[in-house]
């Protein structure tokens, strides 16, 4: 399981400013971990086998929802305030167009798979994600539409977050789409004013067409 150092201490320095700016000291008082171990964690330094109970001290001291340290630190899970009301998530479109050109690199893939030798198995298994990523794309894109305005809801970050949260390439042939989708939940850094125009009348106008 992989760790998210830098996501952890950036999530955790931010929690403290929160709740109005809270000492390490104060953070212990309130039952979370010792303050050698909250340097460590904001310095980006936490260890990698870090004791489940450390996480729940976290959550604790923090005001955290239990298992938000946790999921911060091993998926980049945003942490949940404990006192978060339960969300509703609004569904998507119940069916999307699939055309056949998105069909057809999804069956190449999977030729690929079934053909290519072990040493080039890598590149068929990136071919086979990338055809599935534009397949699910414009699913994520509805239910992301559809929940624009509230806080991103924990089962889309369960669900696609980490593909969410990874670097858009410019030279993407789906870049505008991936962008766009990080817009909506205001993940999307350094877009000019332009682009922005663009996605805000897209989204305008997807909300025209719903009602």
């Amino acid at each position: 399981m992989g760790a998210h150092d830098e996501f952890f201490a950036q999530v955790v320095r931010e929690r403290r400013k929160q709740l109005g700016n809270l000492t390490m000291s104060e953070v212990h008082d309130r039952g979370g971990p010792a303050i050698p171990a909250q340097g460590r964690a904001e310095r980006g330094e936490l260890s990698a086998r870090v004791r489940p109970s450390t996480f729940q001290k976290f959550d604790t001291g923090l005001g955290w929802a239990p298992g938000s340290a946790r999921a911060a630190y091993y998926q980049r899970r945003p942490p949940v305030p404990a006192d978060t009301k339960p969300q509703t998530l609004e569904p998507g479109a119940p069916s999307v167009d699939l055309s056949l050109e998105q069909l057809l690199p999804l069956l190449d893939a999977q030729r690929s798979l079934h053909t290519a030798p072990i040493s080039e198995l890598p590149n068929a298994i990136g071919q086979l994600d990338e055809a599935i990523s534009a397949i699910i794309g414009p699913f994520v894109t509805s239910i992301l539409e559809a929940n624009r305005g509230s806080a991103v809801h924990p089962l889309i970050e369960i669900a696609f977050g980490e593909i969410l949260a990874a670097p858009v390439s410019p030279d993407d042939p789906d870049a505008t789409e991936k962008l766009y989708r990080r817009w909506l939940i205001d993940r999307a850094e350094n877009l000019d004013e332009a682009i922005q125009h663009t996605f805000e009348q897209r989204y305008r106008a997807r909300n025209h067409e719903k009602h």
